[in-house]
């Protein structure tokens, strides 16, 4: 009897370009993308307006490898997940969205303005401050501290030019961001942040165990063997 010519051999090496340059750096990206998304630091950045490292699936495998990508999700071995990375990718934007939402309601927040601009003039006239630029203006430091409430930055390295002023004020800055005016924005943020965790560790799971059928059904390492130089 003929073998399935839809199924791929043993030993294929179409099936480990799927674990390898497929899999493998997706499963890493939302690893990372996990621990990102527990502990709020969701690397977003002001002057983006995006993620860097919690990105649409896509972005997780190396440009080069895309056609191995595209092979991947139109083999009837890898069904359903075209779907599950849309479903991903949906939330990425949404959270991303949210966001941005957020951090345009802290700058239009008179409060929280207010707040930013009192705070650096004390600080710029406080003899005992170290690492204060005259370029420092309330706007910028206003976009550099809703960067950090984003993030949920606790601590910076004092090698970053707002370490200290970040440390004096973080906790009053937190409390105008958590108060009743950006509530709304707040929560709309908090709601896409738990979505996106919830769906990117399903999906997690869901490709580690496919991994593990794939690399079992057809004999294939879980990943390359490491280049080994002759004595």
């Amino acid at each position: 009897m003929a073998a399935n010519p839809t199924v791929p051999p043993q030993h294929s090496r179409r099936v480990e370009a799927w674990v390898h340059s497929v899999l493998n750096p997706i499963i890493d990206g939302l690893s990372r993308e996990q621990l990102l998304l527990k502990s709020g630091n969701l690397s977003w950045r002001a002057y983006s307006r995006r993620f860097e490292y919690v990105r649409p699936v896509i972005e997780y495998v190396d440009p080069s490898q895309q056609p191995n990508l595209e092979d991947f999700l139109n083999d009837p071995e890898n069904l359903g997940f075209e779907d599950r990375f849309r479903r991903h990718d949906d939330l990425q934007r949404e959270l991303e969205l949210e966001t941005n939402g957020f951090f345009d309601g802290l700058m239009n927040s008179a409060p929280f303005s207010e707040q930013v601009g009192t705070a650096l003039r004390q600080y710029a006239t406080d003899p005992h401050s170290s690492s204060y630029s005259t370029t420092m203006t309330d706007e910028s430091v206003a976009r550099f501290v809703g960067e950090y409430l984003i993030n949920s930055i606790e601590n910076l390295e004092q090698h970053y030019g707002l370490h200290e002023f970040w440390s004096r004020n973080r906790q009053e800055f937190r409390r105008l961001a958590e108060g009743a005016e950006l509530g709304e924005k707040r929560g709309s943020f908090d709601r896409a942040r738990r979505k996106l965790l919830e769906e990117s560790g399903s999906l997690l799971g869901q490709l580690k165990g496919h991994r593990h059928y794939l690399c079992a059904k057809f004999d294939v390492p879980a990943a390359p063997f490491p280049n080994v130089l002759s004595a």
